[in-house]
């Protein structure tokens, strides 16, 4: 999932009383929360929409993402699901060849679909279906201080490897801050890897849509990150850093340049913002090539109320929900609509996030991912920590990744 730091798990949320309804439905939504606001925000829609709906009450449960995945097991197991969950994408293969999910299709309206950007529903359409809608995203920039590159030098933004090469050189001749920001421990690790490998034209996969971690491309990929922590561009020990202390290096000014989501921005000093700039992150070409990761909606084969479960869903994609909510989670609106509101383009940090949307690619939704994260993960840090070569280390991981099936 997006989960940034701890997700809080919450029981199940009161719902309103409906006495007016003779019987009414009983929609059993499940969330995963991204903060202890997440099921406020949703159940504000909630009683709105029961307001508006007398005859159809939704029953909101939150769960913990880190036992998300065991909990929709049992589910689909004793047939005892809710409607509608959240999920992380990469759980829909292994959910749709156990013939647990079904298609959005016969309920979801073409227009509300039209409201996302194809870059994020095409990606969870499987067989020609749309097995999943969008829930919650985050692109993946390049975040950086302008004072410091201006100081150092650096009079545009770099777009391509030669050029941000060049300007981490500068940087570390005349500041005090390190160039670049480096992950190389925990979640986070695959991301901060998968901008160099996008962004030198490689993937985890091949044309054919097999596994294929080490392709030329993503050796050179992984050269290049190597090759700028050797050169002392970087934080000295990325291996040794998780997500919350490399955003740390960022946010406090120790570091000039910070690669990834958008909910670090509310945390950086007020007196610092005016410096901040967003841009696409350099790549070999100079040609944009954003990440982004999305959670999504999956609804379950045994759902009772299917129709009137994509009923609240649609009532949630509103603008004035999925304004607050993204606001609020520091997050990117998934509508189109959503993304033109005010709170977003009135601020050009949050406008150069949304504006990467359409030309943004997500990690492949295939079975067996969960084993490449792992695999490709330890060759990184192999390679960071000198180990092996970049390009030991991926033949070590694909090997592996084949091994595993």
């Amino acid at each position: 999932g997006i989960a940034m730091t701890s997700v809080i798990s919450m029981s199940v949320i009161a719902i309103g009383s409906n006495a007016n309804a003779a019987d009414p439905i009983t929609v059993k939504f499940n969330i995963l929360g991204y903060s202890p606001n997440t099921p406020k925000l949703y159940q504000e829609a909630i009683d709105d929409f029961e307001a508006a709906n007398p005859g159809i009450k939704i029953e909101l449960t939150n769960g913990a993402w880190s036992d998300a995945y065991a909990k929709f097991l049992g589910w689909v197991k004793s047939g005892d699901t809710p409607d509608i969950t959240v999920l992380g994408p990469k759980w829909l293969p292994d959910l749709i060849s156990l013939d647990a999910l079904q298609p959005f299709d016969k309920y979801i309206s073409p227009s509300f679909l039209k409201n996302f950007s194809p870059a994020l529903t095409a990606p969870l359409k499987f067989d020609g279906k749309q097995y999943s809608i969008p829930e919650a995203l985050s692109t993946r920039m390049m975040i950086y201080r302008k004072d410091v590159y201006a100081a150092a030098g650096v009079t545009s933004v770099p777009k391509t490897w030669a050029q941000f090469t060049a300007a981490l050189k500068k940087i570390k001749a005349t500041s005090k801050s390190t160039g670049l920001s480096v992950q190389g421990s925990g979640d986070e690790t695959i991301w901060y890897y998968a901008y160099f490998m996008l962004g030198g034209g490689g993937d985890f996969v091949n044309s054919k849509g097999n596994w294929k971690v080490n392709s030329a491309a993503n050796i050179a990929a992984l050269q290049y990150e190597v090759s700028l922590v050797k050169a002392g561009l970087t934080n000295a020990n990325p291996t040794g850093v998780n997500q919350d202390t490399v955003q740390a290096l960022f946010t406090s000014g120790k570091s000039a340049t910070y690669w990834g989501p958008p909910w670090i921005l509310p945390g950086i000093d007020k007196s610092l913002i005016s410096n901040i700039g967003v841009a696409n992150y350099p790549t070999k070409s100079g040609k944009p090539a954003p990440l982004y990761i999305q959670d999504s909606f999956a609804l379950f084969k045994d759902a009772k109320h299917p129709a009137e479960a994509v009923k609240f869903l649609e009532f949630w994609n509103q603008d004035k929900y999925q304004v607050k909510f993204n606001v609020t989670e520091s997050l990117i609106p998934i509508t189109i609509s959503s993304g033109k509101d005010p709170a977003f383009q009135n601020d050009p940090n949050i406008k150069a996030y949304i504006a990467a949307i359409p030309l943004a690619k997500s990690y492949p939704m295939k079975k067996g991912w969960e084993t490449v994260n792992i695999e490709v993960r330890n060759a990184v840090q192999a390679a960071l920590l000198g180990k092996l070569t970049p390009k030991a280390a991926l033949k070590k991981a694909q090997k592996a990744i084949v091994a595993k099936g």
